[in-house]
């Protein structure tokens, strides 16, 4: 294991381990906030007197087909876009509105939650925000901003170049990146709710946001890069965040397709202490709640006990996974001649606008679906993407109930085919595997996908940020399940209330350390009684 004394403590993120995945419901019943009182924090993070730039204010409505960005050949972005130019104004505003933009209102008896993203969100309460760092060169001037969704706006919180700064944080090299992506976590957005649980939802959804990105850059021209290893203090000081609530989780150099290195590039070695003595602090106040952070302890507890103070303490990159095994899968023959992957599917900005969690209760229609749907939803859940961790840590299984062509069992995915492991159990799956309220109909689901990590190496590689790393790590290949669950016309609902020992029982899976992080239900949606107002700006 490669990180700061903190970090070494794995007491923390051991007892965080069991208590949000193995203790749910005593952790969530021993302390929980209320909606609608005043230290709920607003849904948009808005900063006060601080320069803004707008950005055009008619996002495209096309990016290009989808299939052509998951075979690496996407087709070159409708005019006015730039393909690989993130400084031009139309092109950086695709990228942010369909990577993490604002883009639905629902209005009607059952929008409890109306303000929706590009990405799920528990509640929809958006802890994720999104910053940007532009070198300048380009038709936008040189900065660190704060991309503000309700706005379609970018705020600036410094003047000048700081990829070079960010470079060091991250202990790798940006040369020729166009512009450097950074999501933070605002912990209280969540934890007002949900309390020292708010940290495992806080780690998915950013995962999810960084997988988006990843798509959206692809569409235009760009190759993206995700680091979950940097000094976290430094890149929290540039970006003016307050300490010990928002906390940087992932930073993301885009290049140009054409021209970026094809893998992560390692540079000299740097300290957050020696960084943040090169830039001044930044006081950039916003629109905020009265709060009182003692109430999720636990969550900022193993936030302090993650961070990296030295790149020297950076764990080394993963050796590449294995292999597919050959033979025995149900292979892909039934996706023959329904244009799957000849570039004429669904196109993505089209996708991800329909793309849906199901309301607020997913009751899908029920009526099987086809093996193609399916085959379209697992077969590029684990594509590979530039990290510093190397091989990716989750794995995917697949419970298939209503699937036309596919024998209802449990399934892998290895090598993108879906490969049996066994039959399913007797009896109602919700009622073997559900802990808590019910928020679907588990007998109407058509297929439920589960994102599985070993927690045992994710804490021996990685210290206590194993937790935070292995709930993004899970959430980049969850984020696309629900794209392309879209594209095959489903909705997708991620949904935490899960037995682990059941799910594993289920699953077929011995190994104790094995962690479901995500489980996510695949079904057509039901008919709803609430307007979803779209929100193009």
């Amino acid at each position: 294991m490669h990180a700061s004394m903190g970090n070494l403590d794995v007491a923390v993120a051991d007892g965080y381990w069991h208590s949000t995945f193995f203790d749910t419901a005593a952790l969530l019943m021993e302390s929980a906030g209320a909606e609608g009182g005043p230290d709920e924090p607003p849904k948009f993070k808005r900063y006060l007197d601080r320069p803004r730039l707008a950005l055009p204010q008619q996002v495209p409505l096309r990016l290009g087909p989808l299939d052509r960005v998951l075979a690496g050949d996407p087709a070159p972005p409708p005019a006015p876009l730039r393909a690989g130019d993130p400084a031009h104004p139309d092109t950086l505003g695709a990228l942010l509105y369909y990577g993490y933009g604002f883009s639905r209102q629902d209005v009607g008896p059952t929008a409890g939650w109306p303000y929706h993203r590009l990405v799920p969100s528990a509640r929809c309460f958006y802890p994720t925000e999104l910053y940007l760092c532009l070198p300048g060169g380009g038709d936008l001037p040189a900065g660190v901003y704060h991309y503000d969704q309700l706005h379609h706006a970018l705020v600036e919180l410094r003047p000048g170049d700081h990829t070079e700064f960010l470079a060091a944080a991250a202990g790798a090299g940006f040369d020729g990146a166009a512009a450097v992506a950074v999501l933070t976590s605002h912990f209280w957005k969540t934890a007002f709710r949900y309390r020292h649980y708010a940290y495992r939802l806080c780690t998915q959804e950013a995962g999810m946001v960084a997988g988006n990105l990843l798509l959206v850059a692809a569409a235009l021209g760009l190759a993206a890069h995700t680091h979950y290893q940097f000094l976290d203090e430094a890149v929290d000081r540039l970006l003016g965040l307050t300490p010990g609530e928002e906390r940087t989780m992932a930073v993301l150099p885009l290049y140009p397709a054409d021209a970026a290195p094809a893998a992560v590039r390692p540079a000299p070695g740097a300290t957050a202490a020696g960084l943040c003595a090169r830039i001044p602090p930044l006081h950039a106040p916003y629109e905020d709640v009265p709060k009182d952070l003692s109430a999720a302890a636990r969550l900022y507890d193993l936030d302090r006990h993650s961070v990296l103070e030295d790149t020297a303490g950076f764990a080394p990159p993963r050796p590449p996974a294995a292999p597919p095994t050959p033979g025995h899968g149900l292979g892909n023959g039934h996706v023959n001649g329904n244009g799957h992957g000849n570039g004429h599917g669904p196109d993505l900005a089209v996708t991800l606008r329909e793309r849906n969690s199901g309301g607020t209760l997913f009751r899908p229609v029920g009526t099987p679906i086809g093996a193609a749907d399916l085959d379209r939803v697992v077969r590029h859940a684990l594509d590979p993407s530039p990290t510093d961790l190397g091989a990716p840590l989750s794995a995917v299984h697949v419970v298939v109930q209503h699937v036309t062509g596919v024998p209802a069992g449990i399934y892998r995915v290895d090598g993108g085919e879906l490969r049996r492991a066994g039959d399913l159990p007797e009896g109602r799956l919700d009622r073997q595997l559900a802990f808590g309220p019910p928020v679907m109909d588990m007998t109407a689901v058509n297929a439920v996908c589960y994102l599985v990590a070993d927690r045992d190496e994710a804490t021996r590689w990685l210290g206590n940020r194993g937790y935070r790393i292995a709930g993004m790590d899970a959430g980049a290949p969850a984020q696309r399940i629900c794209v392309l669950a879209a594209a095959a016309g489903l909705a997708a609902r991620p949904v935490n209330s899960y037995s682990v020992p059941q799910v594993r029982e289920l699953l077929g899976i011995e190994r104790d350390s094995a962690v479901p992080m995500f489980q996510i239900a695949l079904g057509r949606r039901s008919p709803s009684p609430q307007y979803e107002l779209p929100i193009l700006f």
